[in-house]
């Protein structure tokens, strides 16, 4: 006789079989208990029967529980980022619900079903990049539910599912190409520092967004990890900051985004000048602050909200952003930097030491990567660092000029 139980998982019931070794794997998922309790009854009375019953789970049903299942990864495991789990349950609420028909079974999902898909959801303006996202992640859904035992693994149809493999599919626009991150500029830098400067030494907001930003501009640390940043984590004497964790939302992660990201980021002299007044400043008005930046409210570091507010009033007031602010929230009509207002300064932090590389031993590969936290520094190379406009604007356009008349000997 099979051996089963039923177990409360999440918000559903269920149904679990030993196996030969005694380990009790998944066979079936149902909201209600009293559909699990007669499910084990059939199970008891034919098993193979009632197993196959189950493989008739619909793929809208599958990818519903699949979102559940990477949203928990976030909010009770602490196993992935808050976006990326977001990202699971706004694929299904807003376009495998609505679009995808209702009465594919799991095991019977085709390419040709996926194909159709991407063309509806295409048709009802979701992007390429979004599109292309959401289609390869039923692959993922696949290889999970044939984990959890859900179906058989003859039932992944979909493994070689590629889209070149449909010309046709591919945007005339070239919106299937990755757009590069817009780099700000050294003139662009200059000039922000002048225009974040407060104007009332007395308001804390204003001197903590200030300290943010900075810190942003002199290491290109990611948003995360500058919220993320304690005290303890922070040496002075040695001008040294140590990356090991984030903030996700309002919640401290114990651990940095990548493989590599955790590092020693060396604080530059102008930084350090900054963060010793702020020190002193900030221990006047938060008494024992854990957080580097932290609110002087929730005890919690200041808001992404709050930075990105900031940040994108300050573009606006150098012309480099028009937005409708409200005093709370700021949209942006149109930023050079839109979407991207911190990860810019990554790439310029980047771009500004592999130029500098050439002209002082110190900045070795190991040294820069480490320093903008990078496991490889072909990465810091042909994605942060592939940048030619890092003095654009700036007088030294006109060395860069004289130095070209000199060398090619031009009247």
């Amino acid at each position: 006789m099979i051996k089963t139980k039923i177990v409360k998982r999440n918000n559903n019931y269920v149904v679990q079989v030993a196996d030969a070794f005694g380990k009790y794997k998944q066979t079936g998922s149902f909201a209600t208990k009293l559909e699990a309790q007669q499910f084990k009854k059939e199970l008891l009375d034919n098993t193979e029967k009632a197993i196959k019953s189950t493989n008739k789970i619909t793929v809208v049903e599958a990818y519903k529980q699949y979102a559940l299942y990477k949203w928990n990864l976030w909010n009770s495991y602490d196993q992935m980022s808050y976006s990326q789990a977001k990202l699971y349950k706004r694929n299904y609420n807003k376009w495998v619900e609505p679009f995808f028909p209702k009465n594919i079974e799991l095991r019977k999902l085709t390419n040709e079903n996926l194909r159709q898909f991407f063309i509806m959801i295409r048709f009802k303006e979701c992007t390429y990049k979004s599109a292309s996202s959401l289609i390869y992640s039923f692959k993922g859904m696949v290889k999970w539910c044939i984990s959890k035992d859900l179906i058989s693994p003859s039932d992944y149809n979909i493994e070689h599912f590629e889209l070149k493999n449909y010309p046709e599919l591919k945007p005339k626009d070239g919106s299937d190409k990755s757009k590069k991150t817009v780099m700000i500029n050294r003139y662009e830098v200059n000039q922000l520092s002048k225009i974040i400067k407060p104007t009332d030494p007395d308001n804390y907001d204003q001197v903590i967004n200030y300290v943010a930003i900075n810190i942003f501009m002199y290491t290109g640390a990611r948003p995360g990890e500058v919220r993320g940043i304690e005290w303890f984590n922070v040496n002075l004497k040695t001008s040294k900051i140590y990356i090991t964790q984030q903030m996700q939302h309002q919640l401290l992660v114990p651990r940095v985004k990548a493989e590599g990201s955790e590092r020693i980021v060396h604080i530059p002299e102008k930084l350090q000048k900054v963060l010793v007044r702020w020190k002193e400043y900030q221990a006047e008005r938060v008494p024992n602050a854990k957080f580097l930046l932290q609110n002087t409210l929730t005890g919690l570091p200041i808001t992404d909200k709050q930075m990105r507010n900031f940040l994108y009033r300050a573009y606006a007031a150098m012309g480099l952003a028009k937005i409708k602010d409200d005093g709370n929230h700021v949209k942006v009509l149109e930023c050079k930097f839109k979407g991207e207002p911190f990860k810019t300064f990554r790439h310029y932090a980047a771009t500004a030491l592999l130029d500098a590389q050439a002209g002082n031993p110190l900045l070795t590969d190991n040294f820069i990567k480490t320093q903008i936290g990078h496991r490889d520094i072909k990465t810091t190379r042909m994605i942060y660092g592939d940048h030619h406009d890092l003095d654009s604007q700036s007088n030294i356009d006109d060395e860069l000029n004289n130095s070209l008349d000199n060398a090619l000997k031009l009247n």
